[in-house]
C-alpha cells in the first residue's frame, strides 16, 4: 500500500488491472489486489480443511455440555470457537487427520477432580469404572461423577445417561452401540470451592481408554 500525494489527479477512486485506487482520511492511497485462491488444493491445506471438519462434527454433537461447562465466561469468541481453536492445535496425530483422545478436550477448566481412575469392560456395551472421591468438601462428596465416551475412529461423541456420587467410587456405563469399540472416556465433576462465574466450576477431563467387549466374547 502506498499513500499518493499529487494535487492533480485529486481523489481517485476505482482499479486499473490488480491495482486499485481508494481514498483513506482525504489521502489518496494505491494498493495491489490480494491473490486470491479459490480451491486451495495443497496437501497441507486439504489436511487442515480434513480437521475442521472433523472437529466440527465432533464438537457438535457435544456443544450443549461445552457451552455449559463455560458458563458465559469468555467475552471474546463463542466456547465452540475456543474449543475448536484447541483442538486444532493439539489433539491430532502429527501429520494426520486422526485424533488422539488424549489431547481431546471439552473444556480448559481445571480443579477438584476424582483420581486413581480404573476402566474396564464388563460385557458387551458395558463400562464399569471405579475411582476415588479427593472431594474439597462433604457437598463434592455427594456431587455427580458424568461420563461421555468417544469413538474416534468412528467420530461418535455422546455423554452416557448413567452417573455416579464421587463418594460411591463406582460407575457403570452402558449403551447399546459400544459393543467391540475402543472407546476413550471422559468424567465431568464440579468444583465447589473455584467458582465460574458464580456456579460451581464443570471440570471434564480424559481419565482412560477401554476396549469393549464384543457381544461374541461373552460367556
Amino acid at each position: 500500500m502506498a499513500i499518493v500525494e499529487n494535487p492533480k489527479i485529486g481523489r481517485t477512486k476505482g482499479s486499473i488491472g490488480n491495482i486499485v485506487f481508494y481514498t483513506r482520511y482525504d489521502k489518496n492511497v494505491i494498493r495491489t489486489k490480494p491473490v486470491t485462491v479459490k480451491d486451495p488444493k495443497t496437501p497441507g491445506q486439504l489436511l487442515s480443511r480434513d480437521k475442521f471438519k472433523k472437529l466440527i462434527l465432533i464438537l457438535h454433537q457435544v456443544l450443549s455440555y461445552i457451552n455449559a461447562a463455560y458458563a458465559g465466561s469468555l467475552k471474546d469468541m463463542s466456547s465452540h470457537t475456543r474449543v475448536t481453536s484447541i483442538n486444532l492445535k493439539n489433539c491430532f496425530f502429527k501429520g494426520t487427520s486422526s485424533i488422539d483422545p488424549r489431547l481431546f478436550v471439552f473444556c480448559e477448566n481445571d480443579g477438584s477432580f476424582v483420581e486413581n481412575v480404573v476402566l474396564t469392560s464388563t460385557g458387551a456395551n458395558t463400562i464399569t469404572g471405579t475411582f476415588n472421591s479427593n472431594a474439597q468438601n462433604e457437598e463434592e462428596d455427594d456431587d455427580p461423577v458424568r461420563a461421555y465416551g468417544f469413538h474416534a475412529e468412528g467420530d461418535k461423541i455422546w455423554q452416557f445417561e448413567q452417573s455416579a456420587t464421587r463418594k460411591s467410587g463406582t460407575i457403570t456405563l452402558a449403551k447399546t452401540d459400544i459393543s467391540g469399540l475402543n472407546i476413550a472416556v471422559y468424567f465431568e465433576c464440579l468444583d465447589r470451592v473455584n467458582l465460574l462465574m458464580d456456579k460451581p466450576k464443570i471440570v471434564i477431563k480424559y481419565v482412560g481408554t477401554v476396549q469393549v467387549r464384543s457381544q461374541n466374547s461373552e460367556v
